[in-house]
């Protein structure tokens, strides 16, 4: 065994690109290695700035070694009187074998010969400088670019390389640079070359040269950096993950400096300070012991100065020019009112054949009162969405989101509050544009969850109205966002209302206007709010196949939601095979009953007929008992992330279910169905039919296997 190390050294990666850059990296390595018949231990994935590397412990020095058979010309062929013909002798040479070597065997194309060649037991150390140097060349980037006279593109230019076989240097040749042990080390701290002298000390002697390789090292001493300035004044650091993920890749060795602002800036609502200072600076806000934000902040710096009040200034010079514009928009925009603000909507282009906002916005506030009577919303949140209407995302038109979007919502609620608008109406106008991304929260009141919902429900029936639906790889308007925000809120919410009420509302909010909602974009609609439902259950370990048996009845998102856990917990039952058993040879024979089928027990002839029709009722209640088992286990939740509850033990009703299966057996080998007699024939199979319903209730029970 040995251990492999390979580094590719760049110029400055984008910080997106580390992670993502490292893990395929990684995953490639692994892929061409399994490919090349190279086993291999562990494979640990490096990257910073100015590099990713791989490193793979226990990987075996030989190829593996095996036989492969390899098919020749047809016995007719290579055979003439059991002698072997030329084409057999010069197949046998072209593998290093005598004609006496080769196999005839069946195939499903007749009688043909093969050789069984032994294959592998190179040494890695030839195998692998090409099947680094294709890496190279293969490693996915959504940008790569080219340099120099390189024929090879990357995603920066390469700088150098570094390819060791244990602490011999393996001969790789990728983008006009060759391999060897040298590394660099910090760009500042370290710029002399950094000696590799064997691949399983890579990360400590890059440590050495004050590079931290390893990713999640860097992570939890960049957030160390900033506790310890923090610290230096009593105060906290904000926690915010996606910022400490950014910053960690931004830098290769990392040193906190404190730096502060003016304590007029604190009249700021704490979502502008924090933005400003977390999304255009990549600073870490602080707080004090009492939780408020403090005029401090954390920036992390990849060099060690002798004087840090130097870099200080020129961090507190960058964000004071930040947040003088935020204070002027702050104080510009408070000079009216949001009502006023809302008139500059009609101004503010939704879509060219959508309108305006001002046009959406009526449109969603058609589609808010319909769900709103729907739901039966009443009493203060009634009130709350009323008086939300009307202002609903009029801070598009202020000066602080046109500079900011990413407040959008935030400043509603904030310009809400200090206009003394009611706490409900505030935080409806912030929780109406939620979830803005897959890991933003989901709005929590009522009327931020109606506006929401309305909201998405108006933008993705209006492009699909005018054509704009996403392909495979395109979605320019979101609409996929869209559709799984409106997903998970009313899932969230409760709320047990068919996709095909919600489209139709909305459809009809664009009635009297230039867009002809057709009833094939309405279809189209529903079944991508459907796909969306299924996307999300399948995130939770739902089986494909019970993904679509519990969708398929195509009720509330809610309960098609509660129905595939359900599912999914009966087939880990032992009685579910028999379960579905029952219900696939009801099915078979029901399908062929008259639409106008019922059953009339006057016309039963059998004595096994009665029985079966006695037994519906318990099934039926069985089957309600296992959906209410459901509705109580498992409340409310954020589709994608699992329900909170879990299911109790649905022993007992799973085998009152079962109580169907004696008088069905019964009635199945013993009654014909299929009689002359069209009056009994159709009394028999809407019998059937019955059963089958009585199942259905779980799901279409057909999608599922077994």
């Amino acid at each position: 065994m040995a251990t492999l190390l390979f580094e590719i050294g760049t110029e400055e990666l984008p910080s997106w690109y580390v992670d993502q850059g490292a893990d395929a990296l990684a995953e490639l390595v692994a892929e061409r290695l399994a490919a090349a018949h190279i086993p291999v231990g562990t494979i640990r994935a490096f990257g910073t700035p100015r590099r990713l590397a791989i490193r793979v412990d226990d990987i075996d020095t030989t190829t593996e070694a095996r036989e492969e058979l390899r098919r020749g010309p047809a016995e007719s062929v290579a055979f003439d009187d059991g002698a072997p013909t030329r084409a057999a002798q010069g197949f046998a040479a072209s593998h290093g074998l005598d004609p006496e070597a080769l196999e005839v065997r069946e195939t499903d194309k007749g009688r043909y010969v093969f050789a069984r060649v032994a294959l592998g037991g190179e040494p890695v150390a030839e195998v692998l400088p090409q099947l680094l140097a294709d890496v190279v060349a293969d490693l996915p980037a959504p940008r790569k670019m080219r340099w120099a006279d390189v024929d090879t593109a990357f995603v920066r230019p390469i700088a150098w390389l570094v390819a060791l076989l244990d602490d011999e240097v393996l001969d790789v040749e990728a983008a006009g640079v060759r391999a060897g042990r040298t590394s660099r080390g910090h760009r500042f701290l370290a710029p002399d070359p950094v000696e590799i002298s064997a691949a399983g000390t890579y990360p400590d002697v890059l440590r050495g040269a004050h590079v931290l390789a390893d990713r999640d090292e860097r992570r939890r001493a960049t957030r160390a950096a900033a506790a310890a300035a923090a610290g230096r004044e009593d105060l906290g650091v904000v926690d915010d993950a996606e910022l400490l993920a950014e910053v960690a890749n931004l830098v290769e060795e990392p040193h906190g400096v404190l730096g502060g602002f003016d304590e007029a800036y604190l009249e700021l609502p704490d979502e502008v300070l924090a933005t400003v200072m977390i999304h255009h600076q990549r600073y870490f806000p602080t707080r004090g012991a009492d939780g408020a934000l403090a005029a401090r902040f954390v920036s992390i710096s990849n060099n060690a100065v002798p004087d840090a009040s130097i870099l200080r200034r020129g961090y507190e010079n960058v964000l004071e020019g930040r947040l003088y514009d935020a204070r002027f928009f702050w104080d510009a925009d408070r000079r009216k009112s949001l009502s006023q603000h809302a008139w500059g909507l009609s101004g503010i282009g939704f879509q060219k054949e959508l309108g305006t906002m001002a046009d959406k916005i009526g449109r969603v506030g058609d589609v808010a009162r319909s769900l709103a009577d729907r739901l039966d919303v009443s009493g203060d949140d009634r009130t709350a969405l009323m008086q939300s209407l009307p202002i609903f995302r009029a801070d598009l038109a202020t000066e602080m989101v046109y500079e900011l979007p990413e407040l959008e919502g935030a400043m509603a609620r904030a310009y809400a509050l200090e206009e003394g608008l009611p706490p409900d109406v505030a935080e409806a106008l912030e929780q109406g544009v939620q979830p803005k991304g897959p890991d933003h929260p989901l709005p929590a009141s009522v009327p931020g969850a109606v506006l929401s919902v309305a909201d998405r429900l108006d933008t993705l029936v209006g492009f699909f109205a005018i054509g704009q639906r996403p392909t495979g790889s395109a979605d320019p308007f979101g609409l996929r966002r869209a559709a799984i925000g409106a997903v998970r809120t009313l899932c969230a919410q409760g709320w047990n209302l068919p996709p095909s009420v919600l489209v139709a509302d909305a459809a009809e909010s664009f009635e009297g206007s230039k867009v002809d909602v057709s009833s094939e974009a309405r279809d189209e609609v529903e079944a991508f709010v459907w796909d969306r439902v299924a996307t999300l259950l399948a995130d939770e370990g739902v089986a494909v196949a019970t993904v679509r048996a519990a969708l398929a009845p195509r009720s509330s998102i809610v309960a098609a939601a509660r129905r595939a856990h359900v599912l999914t917990a009966l087939e880990k039952d032992d009685g579910f095979a028999d379960l579905h058993e029952l219900y696939r040879r009801a099915a078979n024979l029901a399908s062929k009953a008259p639409d106008d089928a019922e059953i009339d027990p006057t016309l039963f002839e059998d004595p096994h007929e009665a029985p079966l029709a006695a037994s519906l009722p318990a099934a039926r209640e069985a089957a309600g008992a296992l959906l209410a088992a459901a509705e109580a286990s498992l409340p409310a939740w954020d589709l994608g992330r699992g329900p909170d509850g879990q299911l109790p033990d649905l022993t007992d009703e799973v085998e009152a279910l079962l109580e169907l299966k004696a008088p069905l057996d019964a009635f199945l080998d013993n009654v014909l169905v299929m009689v002359d007699d069209e009056a009994v024939r159709a009394n028999r199979l809407a019998l059937l039919r019955e059963v089958a319903r009585t199942l259905e209730a779980l799901g279409a029970l057909d999608e599922l296997e077994g």
